[in-house]
């Protein structure tokens, strides 16, 4: 009875933990649609900042936010599945994206709830060209500095998904090679974004921008299917 019983709370866990791959799924559908229907990704000056105020940019921004809380419980879910037959790559796998939702976290919650609500709520509402001038470059050297940022939280995510997809490999289960060669499959579109950011492979952008929203789907749709199985197996041993 308690085998069943515990049997059951794992199935549970993992079917949350795949709704909750799901939703960042959800959430990068979102931003692509913002950006096709209403929000410009490549604005700038003051049209970047009055963008910011529009109710479709800050809901873009609230998904995605709440998406980096849930990705947190489909990466320890995988931890936690594949501890036992893979101790080590299982807990620096969930350590490094630890650090990067971590950091996506702090981010996001900065851009939206200081950058977007305050300043630049703060930079329509003065009529001061000096007032705008402060606040723009306020603005700007938080995109600036972010850039340095970025460098810890790619990392986290590109060490982390290496470790994971060590962790999953397993030539008895198909499933789990496929959740594997998705985690590397990540970890190589991350280092690609790490080669034109910081090691001056300018050539890569325009194969990053093409690669990064197709591979995001693809790439978590497989985790979030692998996770549902999980909760299944779970089931189906109890």
């Amino acid at each position: 009875m308690i085998s069943a019983n515990n049997s059951n709370s794992s199935a549970n866990f993992y079917r949350l933990a795949a709704v909750c791959g799901a939703f960042y799924v959800v959430a990068q559908v979102v931003q692509e649609i913002t950006f096709h229907y209403g929000i410009n990704d490549s604005a700038a000056g003051e049209q970047a900042i009055l963008q910011r105020l529009m109710r479709l940019d800050q809901f873009r921004l609230t998904v995605l936010l709440l998406s980096f809380f849930a990705i947190t419980i489909a990466f320890g879910a995988v931890a936690l599945r594949r501890a036992r037959m893979q101790p080590a790559a299982s807990l620096l796998g969930f350590a490094f994206t630890f650090v990067f939702v971590i950091a996506e976290i702090l981010n996001r919650s900065i851009d939206l709830f200081v950058i977007s609500q305050r300043w630049a709520a703060e930079y329509q509402a003065t009529a001061s060209a000096a007032a705008k001038q402060v606040l723009a470059d306020r603005i700007g050297v938080w995109s600036e500095s972010f850039g340095g940022y970025y460098f810890v939280l790619r990392m986290g995510l590109f060490l982390g998904c290496l470790c994971f997809a060590v962790a999953t490999w397993d030539t008895s289960k198909r499933w789990n090679q496929i959740v594997a060669i998705a985690f590397a499959a990540n970890a190589a579109r991350v280092g690609g974004r790490i080669a034109e950011g910081f090691l001056g492979q300018a050539w890569l952008a325009p194969v990053n921008e093409a690669v990064y929203f197709p591979a995001s789907v693809l790439i978590y749709s497989t985790l979030a299917v692998w996770l549902w199985r999980q909760a299944s197996e779970c089931t189906a041993h109890g």
